[in-house]
C-alpha cells in the first residue's frame, strides 16, 4: 500500500494510524485497539486500586492505561520479531498492524521452505516469552504491593499469554504455521500440513467460542464473551483462508498466461458504451482497452461497470467513464506464469488486465473471472 506523507497521518477509510517504520515496513495501530485499551483500563485500574494500600483511584487508573500501552508495544515488538526475520530471509513484509485482537504482519510472499516458516513463525513467541523474562526480572526486583510491581506482574503475564496462545497448534496462529512446518518437513507436502494445521485451527476456535458462550457474565459483564466470540470467528475465518491459499499455491504450477487470455478490442477514448459494446459483439472479443490519439492503450474497461450502465443510457455515456487506467501493475507480460501470475494480480487487484507481447503490443485482456476458474475457485 502507499505510504501517507505524514509519518502519523491517519487511513481514515480503514481507521488505521501510522506510527513509525521499522527497516522501511509501516507500523500501525487500528482505531479498534482503543476498545482493548479501555477495557484493559477499566479491568485492571480497580485491581490495582485493591492490591495496593492507599492509592488513588486516579493513580490506579493511569497505571493500568500505562500497562496498556506498554502492552500494546510488547504485541507490537512480537510482531517485529516475525518481521526481522522474515527481511533477513529476504521475504518483504508489507505493513504491521495492531489491532483489537492482537498483531498481525503481512509477509507478502508464502514461505517457499519449511525451515523459513518455522524461523518466522517461532521469532514472535520468542520476543514474547523474553519480554515476560525482563519483566519477571523486574518484578522481582520491585515491591509485589506497589503500582510498579502489579504493573510488572500484568506484563509478564501478559506476555505469558500472548506466547502461550499463539503457539497453540492450529492456523492462523503461529503454532499453526510451526506445526505446518514439522508436517511439511515430514510429509513432503506443504497442502497437506496446511490441511492439518487449519483443522486445528478450527478445533482451537471452537474451544474459544464455547469459552466466550461460558464465561460469567455477572462478574464480568457480556463484553469480554463478545471479544472471545469474536475471537473464536477470526481464528475460523483465518484458518480457512489459510487452507484456500494453500490450495491455490498447489494449482499454480499449472497457470499459465498464454492460456488464459481473452481477445480484445482497441478502441477511442471518446466513444459511446453502446458502441463499444456493439464493436466487441461484431468482432466477438472479452475486453475492451482504450487507445489515446497515438493509439497507445491508456484505459481498460471493467465489465462489471460498463454492464451497470443502464440500457438507455448506453448511448449517451462515453465509454472512458467505465475504464480505469493503465496502471502499471494493471499490464502484464504474457509469459507470466505459476506463482508469479498470482504475485502480479494480488499486487494489483483488478477485475481485467492488458496483456502485452514481448514487443509491448497488446495481445488479449486477462479476466480476474477466468483466473479464479483455472483455480477453481468460486469468485475473483
Amino acid at each position: 500500500m502507499s505510504d501517507p506523507p505524514a509519518a502519523r497521518q491517519p487511513h481514515r477509510r480503514s481507521g488505521l494510524f501510522r506510527v513509525g517504520r521499522f527497516y522501511g515496513v509501516p507500523l500501525y495501530f487500528s482505531a479498534s485497539w482503543l476498545i482493548i485499551a479501555l477495557l484493559l483500563t477499566l479491568s485492571y485500574g480497580s485491581l490495582i486500586k485493591t492490591v495496593v494500600p492507599g492509592t488513588s483511584r486516579t493513580t490506579s487508573y493511569l497505571a493500568a492505561l500505562a500497562f496498556a500501552i506498554v502492552f500494546a508495544l510488547c504485541v507490537l515488538a512480537h510482531e517485529l520479531g516475525h518481521t526481522a526475520v522474515s527481511l533477513a530471509l529476504g521475504r518483504p513484509v508489507r505493513r504491521v498492524v495492531i489491532f483489537l485482537l492482537g498483531g498481525v504482519s503481512e509477509i507478502e510472499h508464502e514461505p517457499d521452505r519449511p525451515r523459513d516458516e518455522f524461523l518466522v513463525s517461532v521469532a514472535g513467541p520468542l520476543v514474547s516469552l523474553a519480554l515476560g523474562g525482563v519483566a519477571a526480572a523486574g518484578r522481582l526486583a520491585t515491591d509485589y504491593y506497589s503500582v510498579p510491581g502489579v504493573v510488572l506482574t500484568l506484563l509478564m503475564w501478559g506476555n505469558l499469554v500472548v506466547a502461550g496462545f499463539n503457539l497453540l497448534p492450529g492456523l492462523p496462529l503461529d503454532g499453526g504455521r510451526l506445526l505446518r512446518a514439522l508436517v511439511w518437513t515430514v510429509a513432503r507436502s506443504r497442502l497437506n500440513a496446511t490441511r492439518i494445521s487449519a483443522w486445528g485451527g478450527r478445533v482451537i476456535a471452537v474451544v474459544v467460542a464455547v469459552s466466550g458462550i461460558l464465561v460469567d457474565r455477572s462478574q464480568y459483564g457480556i463484553t469480554p464473551g463478545l471479544i472471545t466470540l469474536v475471537l473464536a470467528a477470526y481464528l475460523w475465518v483465518g484458518a480457512g483462508q489459510s487452507l484456500r491459499l494453500a490450495e491455490v499455491l498447489d494449482r499454480a504450477p499449472a497457470l499459465h498466461l498464454a492460456a488464459l487470455l481473452r481477445p480484445g478490442l482497441l478502441v477511442p477514448s471518446d466513444v459511446s458504451v453502446a458502441e463499444a459494446l456493439r464493436r466487441a459483439n461484431e468482432g466477438r472479443v472479452g475486453g475492451l482497452v482504450l487507445v489515446d490519439a497515438a493509439d497507445r492503450p491508456s484505459a481498460i474497461v471493467e465489465e462489471r461497470r460498463i454492464s451497470a450502465v443502464p440500457m438507455q443510457q448506453r448511448a449517451w455515456t462515453a465509454v472512458s467513464t467505465v475504464a480505469r487506467p493503465l496502471d502499471q501493475g494493471l499490464v502484464l507480460p504474457v509469459d507470466l506464469s505459476g506463482t508469479a501470475l498470482l504475485d502480479a494480480v494480488r499486487a494489483t487487484p483488478a477485475s481485467e488486465y492488458l496483456v502485452v507481447d514481448a514487443r509491448g503490443a497488446p495481445a488479449g485482456i486477462l479476466s480476474a473471472a477466468d483466473l479464479a476458474g483455472a483455480l477453481r475457485l468460486r469468485s475473483a
